[in-house]
């Protein structure tokens, strides 16, 4: 985690619990009309809290305006991810053989956003 914020350092957001404890991160970085997702975790004991929820529509909101398209790679076989990015809208686009350091496959994923002048990106409710 530490060497992702010294390379990311305007695109990490962390999620703190009432007493100040970090309990969730995520790493993006943006460049023109594209930004990515690269790292997204929460403590176990803080799952299925909407902390994950918290820091994707804070991620989202952040984004420049210029961005039209949010890309992600997940392990195939995290099934309870891949339905988390589907309902913020992400869609599937190709698997990646090989990506992780132990041979997994990947699923890329893509959002497009449809933005209008002013307008803010698509937010889940919580």
């Amino acid at each position: 985690m530490v060497r992702l914020l010294r390379e990311h350092p305007k695109g990490f957001l962390v999620a703190e619990n009432d007493s100040g404890k970090i309990v969730g991160y995520c790493v993006c970085s943006a460049s023109g009309r594209l930004a990515h997702v690269i790292s997204i975790g929460v403590l176990r004991e803080y799952r299925r809290r909407k902390v994950a929820t918290s820091l994707i529509q804070e991620f989202l909101v952040q984004l420049s305006p210029k961005v039209r398209e949010v890309w992600l790679e997940v392990n195939t076989a995290n099934k309870e991810a891949i339905r988390f990015y589907e309902r913020f809208g992400f869609r599937e686009v190709m698997i990646i053989e090989n990506y992780y350091a132990d041979g997994s496959p990947a699923l890329r994923m893509r959002l497009t956003i449809n933005r209008e002048d002013n307008t803010e990106p698509p937010r889940k409710g919580t």
